[in-house]
């Protein structure tokens, strides 16, 4: 699997970050002038928190991406089919764009309902073989496979977005592609098999960043849950080369705004989750997104995992997401983690 997770980023996010309120130079005046359509900024934390949803967001900006600009992103290519005795069909869902593959573990359409999973693996490129193993299992060190969903009780879904794989559009790192996803989680929804009330989204490293911002762009997940998410992108207009380049306008602060969860944690209506092992410094950047989150009450939790690191965590902790979500049959989501929760987590982890 393609993995761009350099210690060299997270110090340097952190630096940045907290260094200067996670603003470049202008962010403040420059960004201000362009939120016309905001609602509200709250500018009493060192970052601007937007009263305007992601989802108007979206409906107010439109990204530019620039032919050319170096980055290190390589579609992976079309997905591969599924073996015969698989449980995953490889199918299309449509997008504004065109049609978009996606891995499923189909049912049969006897009137029994099941609740879904959609999973949104790390790395870039999509949802080509090297990143999935079928019905293998990962290693229990660094479990990316979304092996604990694979199961007979669940829908797993596992989407690409806009150019990966072989797909229609362009790489927009972390813009159109949640647009995409929310079009795959309507049509999730809209199987014969799936319970539309008990849809949940799960994702890892940039999976994990794309959970939150969708987790903000939509209201139809009944709870999510990111691993070792980027929740801030102001970074990149300083080192834009240390996350392998990015393909939008770095001129506009506006651009890494719209990308950034900590800005739309007020977007957040479902039960959200992160988690990250104690050892990734990227954790202390949750601090400022789940202070906001208790001001404005917003459903949001982040959690750091003891002896965790940024892979050895996913084993542990998706085995107990799945036994939660098995769980979650009344009529509104009852998925809390507790002190005792996260011990469980630390003592499961296999290094």
């Amino acid at each position: 699997m393609k993995k761009i997770l350099l210690i060299s980023l997270i110090l340097a996010t952190f630096v940045l970050s907290c260094g200067n309120g996670g603003k470049s130079s202008n962010g403040n005046t420059e960004v201000q002038k362009s939120e016309k359509n905001n609602k509200e900024i709250d500018n009493s934390f060192d970052f601007e928190i937007y009263g305007e949803t992601l989802e108007e967001a979206h409906k107010n900006f439109k990204t530019k991406i620039v032919d050319g600009q170096k980055t290190e992103f390589v579609p992976d290519g079309k997905p591969g089919i599924p073996p015969k005795n698989s449980k995953f069909s490889l199918v299309n869902y449509p997008s504004k764009l065109g049609e978009m593959p996606m891995y499923i573990t189909a049912k049969e359409n006897n009137g029994k309902k099941y609740p879904a999973i959609i999973y949104l693996n790390g790395g870039f490129g999509g949802i080509g073989d090297s990143k999935f193993d079928w019905d293998e299992e990962s290693p229990k060190n660094n479990y990316q496979g979304a092996d604990a969903f694979k199961r007979d009780n669940f829908v797993l879904a596992i989407p690409s977005v806009r150019g990966e794989n072989a797909n229609p559009g362009k790489y927009e790192m972390f813009y159109g592609e949640i647009e995409d996803l929310e079009e795959a989680r309507k049509y999730v929804a809209s199987l014969p098999y799936v319970d539309s009330n008990r849809i949940y989204l799960v994702g890892h490293s940039t999976g994990g960043t794309k959970v939150l911002l969708l987790s903000e762009y939509s209201k139809g997940f009944r709870a999510v849950f990111a691993m070792g998410a980027l929740p801030d992108f102001f970074w990149a207009t300083e080192k834009p080369d240390e996350y392998g380049g990015v393909p939008f306008d770095l001129t506009n602060p506006r651009e890494i705004a719209v990308r950034s969860s900590l800005r739309y944690v007020r977007s957040i209506t479902s039960p959200t989750f992160h988690f990250e092992g104690q050892e990734e410094r990227r954790d202390i950047l949750f601090e400022p997104m789940q202070k906001a989150a208790d001001k404005y009450k917003i459903p949001f939790k982040k959690y750091r995992i003891a002896g965790g690191d940024h892979f050895n965590i996913i084993y542990p902790l998706t085995t107990m997401i799945a036994q939660k979500i098995l769980a979650d049959t009344g009529a509104k989501t009852n998925i809390q983690f507790t002190a005792e929760d996260l011990e469980k987590i630390s003592k499961n982890i296999v290094k």
